[in-house]
């Protein structure tokens, strides 16, 4: 047990030194923490603007970064069925590739999302884009189409017209995809090669908007695909879509799990509970639960050994170890982009497009900036390397270095 938590220290280790790829939702390691300097302050739509760029239509999805290409979705047309992969130059913004298709699934869902609300994933060789519509994209990052499947087709009534979320995650050459509603639900494990399903299996069928996240199996380098159902939380084998364990439990239908300092954090339905991962990829064991450290929507951080989440407008800090509630900070509006850190900071977007930048401390948290992007922000951003990468439905920035 203790050589395997070290190993696990040491692979978090490596990942956080790694060239600053951000390669799928909250990060290539999906905990929301950026390597590399800090964004310089104060910054802005003006100030510290490395560039922006005009985007074809409306977004939620982050962007991704691998080497120095930059990618995101969006989607466009009067029924928001123009789906949009695009590539931009990560130091100068400007625009690479655009590959657009026409959406095979429904188009409904709530004014305040649209189809390109699930973030792309890529394994630095190949980029996987899902759409709301359950249209699913392979390129290869010149842009090139490998395959692409129609998932609503496959699955008839995988949607409940309010919208689909969830991120793809891809493990070794394995796509996860998680799709759960009120209707049609599933999980599935497809082959980033070819395209083809490994697995498939039936999920709850309750609305659910949380990303899957890859954790530590029998050992760092054995990974497995951490499902977080409405009613199941559970660990399965990437190339086989095997359960090696389950939790019961009411579980999270927004903000997402993450894996940091040896601990396992679950939004909950009342609770963030925190659970220790064990040897031989036995059942976890619950360390604490604490209802003031669950999130209203963003997914939290991990950073120095304490927990930040978004309750409502309230930062609010907890102790990684006891789950004790440390310090409150009141922000600004509504929050849907979840939590990233980076540099010493901690970057909270609301949804008028307002980024609040806060700088941890022994005590209390403490608001360094505050800058108005005047556009609505939905997507949680990229912070790596010195740069803060977010978007609204129109405009793309990157904020910092070059």
């Amino acid at each position: 047990m203790h050589r395997f938590l070290c190993a696990t220290g040491l692979i978090t280790i490596l990942m956080g030194s790694l060239a600053a790829d951000w390669t799928q939702f909250r990060g290539s390691d999906s905990t929301g923490v950026g390597s590399g300097d800090a964004v310089p302050l104060p910054f802005g739509p003006k100030q510290h603007l490395a560039w922006r760029a005009d985007l074809p239509g409306r977004g939620l999805s982050s962007p991704v970064l691998v080497g120095n290409h930059v990618f995101l979705t969006a989607s466009s047309g009067e029924k928001q069925n123009r789906l949009h992969v695009l590539a931009f130059n990560a130091k100068t913004g400007l625009k690479l590739w655009q590959r657009t298709v026409w959406a095979t699934g429904p188009t409904d869902s709530h004014p305040k999302t649209c189809m390109a609300a699930p973030t792309p994933a890529s394994d630095g060789k190949y980029l996987v884009a899902l759409f709301a519509t359950n249209d699913l994209i392979c390129v290869d990052l010149d842009g090139n189409l490998q395959w692409i499947r129609s998932l609503t087709d496959e699955n008839p009534g995988a949607t409940d017209g309010r919208g689909l979320a969830s991120s793809p995650l891809i493990i070794g050459s394995t796509v996860i995809i998680q799709c759960e509603n009120q209707n049609t639900s599933f999980a599935a494990g497809i082959d980033l090669l070819t395209g083809k399903n490994r697995w498939r299996q039936d999920r709850p069928r309750e609305v659910n908007w949380s990303s899957p996240i890859s954790i530590p199996g029998e050992s760092p380098d054995h990974r497995l695909a951490l499902l977080q159902g409405y009613n199941k939380l559970s660990a399965c084998e990437p190339l086989t879509g095997k359960e090696v364990w389950a939790i019961k439990g009411r579980w999270h239908p927004f903000a997402s799990s993450v894996f940091g300092g040896k601990m396992l954090l679950v939004p909950g339905e009342k609770n963030l509970c925190a659970y220790e991962l064990q040897a031989d990829a036995a059942l976890p064991k619950l360390l604490w639960e604490q209802p003031r450290l669950n999130p209203t929507t963003a997914s939290p951080v991990v950073s120095d050994g304490k927990i930040y989440v978004l309750r409502g407008s309230i930062l609010t800090v907890g102790e990684l170890k006891t789950g004790d509630v440390l310090s409150q900070l009141r922000l600004q509006g509504n929050f849907s982009s979840s939590l990233v850190a980076a540099g010493g900071l901690v970057f909270c977007i609301n949804e008028d497009g307002i980024v609040h930048v806060v700088r941890p401390a022994e005590n209390d948290p403490e608001l360094v900036d505050s800058c108005a992007f005047e556009e609505t922000i939905l997507c949680t951003p990229a912070a790596t390397d010195g740069a803060l990468y977010l978007r609204s439905d129109r405009h793309f920035w990157k904020i910092g270095k070059p």
